[in-house]
């Protein structure tokens, strides 16, 4: 009978670290600067160069953008991901909530765009699903990551 209980408490653990294990998020990097690539995709100049146009643009107009590149959002979702992402980086004006990331989990070949409240009209679901359709996951496909992310970030720049 005890042998029952051991076999079935034992069983009971493995199931439960396993459930805890799957259930692990992949942690949000703290924000450094406005460029974040965890997958080593981008040169030293390339990271330099989108640095150097996100900044240009929020001197500008204000709003910030940002990009982050990890190999994975597994288990989430990469909508997921990046809501979590937005909600701890922060990005954006007190009170206006203008900031914006581009979120690409390489591996999983998956891109998003998430916003603020203050860009949603400008910078809605449509759009953005069209920015990353048409500019930046075209180029990827041919294995041009930099220029999928220079001509994503310039639309959306523009947006």
């Amino acid at each position: 009978m005890k042998l029952v209980h051991v076999a079935r408490a034992t069983f009971f653990s493995i199931t439960l670290c396993q459930v805890l294990v799957s259930g692990a998020q992949v942690p949000v990097p703290a924000l450094t600067g406005r460029v974040t690539d965890q997958t080593a995709t981008l040169t030293v100049e390339q990271k330099a160069t989108l640095e150097q146009t996100l900044q240009a643009f929020e001197a500008r107009k204000g709003s910030q953008l940002a990009l982050l590149i990890v190999p994975t959002t597994a288990p989430e979702t990469i909508e997921q991901y990046s809501v979590r992402v937005a909600e701890l980086w922060k990005l954006g004006r007190k009170k206006v909530d203008d900031g914006a990331v581009l979120v690409v989990a390489k591996s999983d070949r998956a891109v998003r765009i998430e916003v603020g409240y203050g860009l949603e009209g400008v910078l809605n679901d449509a759009t953005s699903k069209r920015i990353i359709s048409e500019i930046i996951t075209s180029r990827f496909a041919e294995g041009d990551f930099y220029g999928g992310l220079t001509a994503g970030i310039g639309q959306i720049i523009r947006v």
